[in-house]
């Protein structure tokens, strides 16, 4: 029930599917944010499966309701630029991180 709870209030008027999605998306951002490589759109792209315009699409929407932030950087040629992906530490991206946590100790 109090995931059902933050859910509804963290993402609200989305489709159960959508949910789920930008859920596993916010828990795949949060979960890699600490590696060496730069959490980037086409990195999720290439660890899901998922083509880069469905990823583009969810983030957009975690960007939305302030649950992520990008900071420009250079790509991986070092002649352009993309950006690295984060968690927002905010009230409404905390309540997800402690769930998240809460279920991985269990």
């Amino acid at each position: 029930m109090l995931v059902e709870r933050i859910l509804a209030d963290v993402l609200p008027n989305e489709t159960g599917a959508a949910r789920l999605q930008q859920v596993g998306l916010f828990t795949l951002i949060y979960m890699l944010q600490g590696d060496d490589e730069p959490v980037t759109a086409s990195r999720l792209a290439g660890m899901t499966g998922q083509a880069d315009t469905q990823i583009g699409i969810q983030l957009k929407k975690l960007l939305k309701v302030d649950l992520i932030e990008r900071t420009k950087i250079l790509n991986k040629q070092g002649r352009g630029h993309a950006y690295a992906i984060s968690v927002k530490y905010n009230a409404k991206a905390k309540r997800l991180v402690e769930a998240i946590e809460k279920a991985r100790i269990a």
